[in-house]
């Protein structure tokens, strides 16, 4: 019986589905550079995210697997799939970058709780109706847009402390 499934490929260290495996090779490629084990494993690594994450949390991830990467590998590869469009940069706070998949996600909002560091993902179709109609009317052509909310979620204001008169 044949599988519906997204094939992929597999060796002893890693899985990755194989359209996203050529785009990045392609990319790399026309900049002259190898895809290697370790590009290959920080590429698997980054599609088995679902959410918003760190690079130093890619890293510390990566080396409890037991995989060698260095951090300046790790920041490197970032850039080409920065690059690549296969990931965005999601401004959130001007301290550390994080990342999100990008290559065949639907654009998405993010609160994020200044007390926590908590951060959720939300789905913003109203939003992208709004940016069309926006761009229509003014005759832009729409290429992104970032919708982030700044508050205190309700894990951090059960721990603020009540305020005496």
């Amino acid at each position: 019986m044949a599988s519906t499934d997204t094939p992929t490929t597999s060796t002893d260290d890693f899985t990755f589905t194989p359209p996203m495996c050529a785009i990045f090779r392609r990319f790399l490629k026309r900049k002259g550079l190898k895809f290697t084990t370790e590009r290959a494993l920080i590429l698997d690594a980054v599609l088995g995210k679902d959410s918003v994450f760190e690079a130093d949390d890619l890293l510390t991830e990566m080396r409890d697997a037991d995989h060698r990467v260095s951090k300046a590998t790790i920041y490197r590869t970032l850039k080409h799939l920065l690059e690549s469009k296969i990931i965005q940069e999601v401004l959130i706070d001007s301290s550390r970058a994080h990342y999100q998949l990008a290559f065949g996600q639907k654009p998405t909002g993010h609160l994020v709780c200044l007390e926590t560091n908590q951060i959720i993902e939300f789905p913003t179709e109203e939003l992208d109706a709004l940016m069309q109609k926006v761009c229509k009317e003014h005759g832009y052509e729409p290429l992104s847009h970032r919708f982030v909310i700044y508050g205190s979620s309700p894990a951090a204001q059960k721990t603020e402390p009540a305020e005496e008169d």
